[in-house]
């Protein structure tokens, strides 16, 4: 690849980076991101997540997917919700919040575009 090409893809994941900052919880860490993300994805499939198909699905730590999610409850990001006849298992279903924020993040990423030759 070019040395241009690699500048432009470095801005607009930059770009990138900046639009999903403001709308999305804790900064830099994608722990938290992913596990809206996940959540949302599978609860709009009809098919909403187990604590325990959350841990086995993503690539972090159990400690640092547990903290986050913990968080992300706390927050109003997310909430945990008992159904079905065994109340011991937690399904995570996402809230209002988390759907605001990836329609903010559509709008702000919705301008962008990798600079022309001159970036």
């Amino acid at each position: 690849m070019d040395r241009q090409t690699v500048l432009n893809d470095a801005h607009l994941t930059e770009q990138l980076r900046e639009a999903i900052t403001p709308a999305l919880p804790y900064g830099a860490s994608l722990i938290p991101l992913d596990i809206l993300v996940a959540v949302t994805r599978a609860h709009h499939r009809q098919r909403p997540l187990s604590v325990k198909q959350l841990l086995a699905m993503l690539p972090y730590s159990v400690t640092g997917i547990r903290y986050n999610l913990a968080q992300l409850v706390a927050d109003g990001w997310l909430i945990k919700s008992r159904q079905g006849e065994d109340r011991r298992l937690v399904r995570l279903l996402p809230t209002e919040r988390v759907i605001n924020a990836f329609a903010e993040v559509r709008e702000r990423s919705a301008c962008l575009r990798a600079p022309g030759p001159s970036a």
